[in-house]
C-alpha cells in the first residue's frame, strides 16, 4: 500500500483528491451557510488538501518545495518578468478599474486578506509540486494551466462564480496565468514572483468577480 505512495504517479491523482474533497466541502457548507459565509470552511477545505498533497510528496517522494530561493534578488531578466509575472497580473486591471466602485469596503478587507494567503498555498501546489511532474516541461505547463481553470470551474462554478459573465472569463484567464506562472518557474526556479503577481491578480480579480458573481447569483 505505502509503495503506491512512492511513485511519482501519484502526483497525478493528487489534483483529483483536492477538487473532489474541497468539492464535498463546498456542496456541505453551501447548504448549511448563507453563501457569504461558506467560502470560509470551503476555503478551509481546499487548504487542507493541498497541505495533506505536500505532506505525502514531501515524507513518500522526498519532494520539498523549498523557499530558501523566494528571494526577489537577483530581478529575473526582462522577458521573463514580463510574460511570466506582469502580463499575468495585468489581466484582471481592466476589470478591476471598471467594477471597481460596486464592491463595498468591507469586502475588500476580506480580499485583502485571502490574497495574502490563498496565492502561497496555490502556487505551492499548482507550480511548484506539479513542476515534479514525470512529464515534458512544456506538459506540466500546459497541465497547470488546464487544471488551475478547471479547478475554478469545478470548486466555485456552482456558487460563487455560477454566473457565465464572471465563469467563462475566469476560466480563460486563469488558464493563461497558470501557464505562465510555470513557464516563469520553470526558467527562474523561484515560487515568489508567481506568488507576488497571484497576490495582485487576487486583490484585482477576485474583489471583482467574487461580489458581482454571489451578487448576480442572488439576483
Amino acid at each position: 500500500m505505502l509503495s503506491a505512495f512512492r511513485s511519482p504517479k501519484i502526483l497525478f491523482l493528487m489534483p483529483v483528491f483536492v477538487l473532489i474533497f474541497t468539492r464535498i466541502a463546498i456542496e456541505i457548507s453551501a447548504r448549511l451557510l448563507p453563501i457569504n459565509l461558506s467560502w470560509i470552511p470551503a476555503f478551509a477545505s481546499y487548504y487542507l488538501c493541498i497541505e495533506i498533497c505536500l505532506w505525502i510528496a514531501k515524507n513518500q517522494l522526498g519532494i520539498v518545495i523549498s523557499s530558501k530561493k523566494n528571494t526577489v534578488l537577483p530581478i529575473p531578466a526582462f522577458k521573463q518578468f514580463f510574460f511570466g509575472i506582469l502580463l499575468p497580473a495585468l489581466i484582471p486591471f481592466g476589470v478591476f478599474i471598471s467594477n471597481y466602485k460596486a464592491v463595498p469596503n468591507l469586502v475588500y478587507v476580506y480580499i485583502v486578506v485571502f490574497a495574502l494567503i490563498n496565492p502561497f498555498f496555490e502556487e505551492t501546489f499548482w507550480r511548484g509540486l506539479f513542476n515534479n511532474l514525470p512529464i515534458a516541461p512544456i506538459k506540466r505547463q500546459v497541465l497547470s494551466g488546464f487544471l488551475f481553470s478547471f479547478s475554478h470551474y469545478f470548486l466555485w462554478g456552482s456558487y460563487w462564480l455560477s454566473n457565465p459573465r464572471i465563469l467563462i472569463p475566469t476560466c480563460v484567464t486563469t488558464f493563461i496565468m497558470g501557464w505562465c506562472w510555470m513557464w516563469f518557474y520553470q526558467k527562474d526556479g523561484r515560487l515568489i514572483y508567481p506568488i507576488l503577481s497571484h497576490i495582485v491578480v487576487d486583490m484585482f480579480n477576485l474583489s471583482i468577480a467574487v461580489f458581482l458573481g454571489m451578487k448576480l447569483a442572488n439576483t
